[in-house]
C-alpha cells in the first residue's frame, strides 16, 4: 500500500505538534507513516480507505476487536444507568459485581482494588509490598517491563553513566518502615536505615532494554536486578539480600521480551523460596491475566503469588486496572495506612465492560479459548511453514493469545539472552513490509489473537506474510 494524501497531510501535522507516537514502543523503524480512522471488527481503515487485519489488538486489551455487538451493548447500557464517572462519596454496584468474579477465578485473589492503568496497579501493589514487609527493595528481572513510572523503570546501578553500583542509589530509607500489622502476620518488622546492599557481579548485566534518561535520583537504586529463568542466581540472591527486598515483581510468561515461557520448575522454585526467606512475591498480569486463562497465567501454571496485577484484557479495551492478592496484605488500604487513590479508580463503563468480558470468556465453558487456541495454531503452522518455503529460520512460541514471531534459529526461548542472535533488521523489515501488505503486528515480535479473528483473517494475513516475505528477499 502507498501512503496516500491524507495520511501524507496527518503526518506534516503532526510532526508540527508532537513529538512522535503516544507510545515510544510502537514505532516500527522504516514503515510509512500510518492514521487510523476507523475499525471494523478486526479490521483498521486508515485516512485513505486502506483495510489492515490487526494483530496488534491495542497493545493486547482489545480481545473481542473493535465490532463486537455485545460488548458495545453492556457499555451503552451502563452509561443510561449511572454517569460515566462514578460519585466520590460512594461506591458503585459494579465493584462488587466485578471484584467477586475475579476472586472466583484467580487463584491469589482475596481482596480487589481497581485503579486505570497497569502501570498504576503495579506502584501500588510495591507500595503494600514495602508497607507490609517494612523493607525497601525490588528483585526485578532483565527484559520484563511494568510501566513506565520511575521505580520500575531501568537497570541495575551502574547501567546508567554515574549511578553507584550499591542498590541505595544513595536514597535515604530510614523513614521507609511503619509499625507491625495488628493481625502479627507481617514478614519483617521496622528494620529502621536499610545498609548499602553490594549487588554480586553475577547478577549484573546490561540485558535490561528499558532505559530512559530524567529518572529520579536513587529510582533506579530501589531495584535489584537479576537474569530471569535462573533459579540459582535467585536463590543466591535471596540468601544474601532477603532482608531488604519487599516484593519480588515479575511477569508469570515473560510476554514482553519474546513470550518467554517459565523453564520447568522455576516458578514452583521461586513460589518456595519466597515463602522461605518472607519475602511477597507478585505477578503482573497485565498481559497475561483473562488472556492465557480465566484465572490468568497463574492458574494455568498452577504457582500462586501473594499478589498479582492486572490491566488489557481485564475490561476488553476499556481502561482498568486491579491488584489482588491476600486479604492481609490489601488490609493496609482499608486501614488507610497505604493510600492509593484515584478519581477513575471505579469507572462505571469500565467496569460493565470487565464483567461482560469476564462473563463471555467463561460462558459454554471457556469456548472463547478453544477458538482462540484454533486461530493461533492455524496462524503459527502458516507462518512456520512461510518461512521454511523463503529459506527463513524462524521461532514461534507464546501461551494462548499471544505469539512471539521472529527471525531467529531456535526451537525455543527462555531469556532475552536467548534472542541476542536474532535477525533484527530483517525482522523490522520484514514486519513493516507486512504492514504495507495489509498486516499489522505489534512491536517485539509479538501477535495477539481474538476470539473474533475469522478464519478468513488468518488465510488473508498469511497471504500477505508470503507477499511480504517476497519483497524482504527481493529487498524492495
Amino acid at each position: 500500500m502507498t501512503v496516500g494524501p491524507h495520511t501524507r497531510t496527518l503526518a506534516e501535522r503532526a510532526e508540527r505538534v508532537m513529538p512522535g507516537r503516544q507510545s515510544n514502543f510502537r514505532a516500527v523503524p522504516g514503515a510509512k507513516p500510518l492514521f487510523l480512522e476507523r475499525a471494523e471488527g478486526l479490521h483498521y481503515v486508515d485516512a485513505d480507505g486502506n483495510r489492515y487485519i490487526d494483530f496488534i489488538l491495542s497493545m493486547g486489551p482489545a480481545i473481542w476487536g473493535y465490532g463486537d455487538a455485545a460488548y458495545k451493548d453492556a457499555i451503552r447500557r451502563q452509561l443510561d444507568r449511572l454517569p460515566a464517572i462514578s460519585s466520590g462519596a460512594s461506591q458503585c454496584v459494579l465493584e462488587v459485581e466485578l471484584a467477586e468474579r475475579i476472586v472466583e477465578h484467580v487463584p491469589c485473589a482475596e481482596w480487589v482494588r481497581f485503579g486505570i492503568s497497569g502501570s498504576e496497579a503495579v506502584q501500588l501493589a510495591v507500595r503494600l509490598a514495602r508497607a507490609y514487609s517494612g523493607r525497601p527493595y525490588l528483585l526485578r528481572f532483565f527484559g520484563h517491563y511494568h510501566g513506565w513510572l520511575d521505580g520500575v523503570f531501568g537497570g541495575v546501578p551502574g547501567n546508567v553513566p554515574g549511578a553507584p553500583r550499591d542498590a541505595t542509589g544513595g536514597s535515604d530509607r530510614s523513614d521507609h518502615a511503619c509499625g507491625d500489622c495488628d493481625d502479627g502476620s507481617r514478614v519483617g518488622g521496622n528494620r529502621g536505615r536499610a545498609e548499602p546492599v553490594e549487588l554480586p557481579a553475577a547478577v549484573t548485566s546490561d540485558a535490561d532494554p528499558y532505559l530512559s534518561e530524567g529518572l529520579a535520583p536513587g529510582a533506579i537504586g530501589n531495584s535489584l536486578m537479576i537474569p530471569w529463568n535462573d533459579l540459582a542466581a535467585f536463590e543466591a540472591t535471596l540468601q544474601a539480600h532477603s532482608d531488604h527486598i519487599a516484593l519480588v515483581l515479575m511477569e508469570p510468561i515473560l510476554c514482553n521480551y519474546g513470550c518467554c515461557p517459565p523453564r520447568s520448575g522455576y516458578l514452583e522454585g521461586v513460589r518456595e523460596l519466597c515463602s522461605k526467606h518472607g519475602v511477597l512475591l507478585c505477578f503482573d498480569e497485565v498481559i497475561t491475566g483473562f488472556r492465557v486463562a480465566l484465572g490468568g497465567a497463574q492458574s494455568a501454571l498452577g504457582v500462586t503469588p501473594d499478589l498479582a496485577t492486572f490491566g488489557k484484557a481485564l475490561a476488553g479495551g476499556f481502561p482498568l486496572s486491579a491488584v489482588a492478592g491476600r486479604a492481609g496484605i490489601l488490609q493496609l488500604l482499608r486501614d488507610n495506612r497505604v493510600l492509593g487513590p484515584g478519581t477513575f479508580n471505579s469507572f462505571p463503563p469500565s467496569l460493565a465492560a470487565a464483567i461482560h468480558t469476564i462473563d463471555t470468556l467463561a460462558a459454554n465453558d471457556g469456548a472463547c479459548y478453544r477458538v482462540v487456541e484454533a486461530r493461533q495454531r492455524q496462524l503459527s503452522e502458516g507462518l512456520a511453514a512461510i518461512c521454511a518455503d523463503h529459506d527463513r529460520p524462524c521461532l514461534l512460541q507464546g501461551p494462548l493469545g499471544v505469539i512471539y514471531f521472529d527471525f531467529v534459529d531456535k526451537s525455543a526461548a527462555y531469556a532475552p539472552e536467548d534472542l541476542a542472535e536474532r535477525d533484527a533488521a530483517e525482522f523490522e523489515r520484514f514486519r513493516a513490509l507486512w504492514g504495507e501488505e495489509g498486516v499489522l503486528m505489534g512491536g517485539g515480535g509479538r501477535i495477539f489473537i481474538s476470539p473474533n479473528h475469522t478464519e478468513n483473517d488468518i488465510e488473508q494475513a498469511l497471504a500477505a506474510a508470503d507477499r511480504a516475505m517476497t519483497r524482504v528477499a527481493l529487498g524492495r
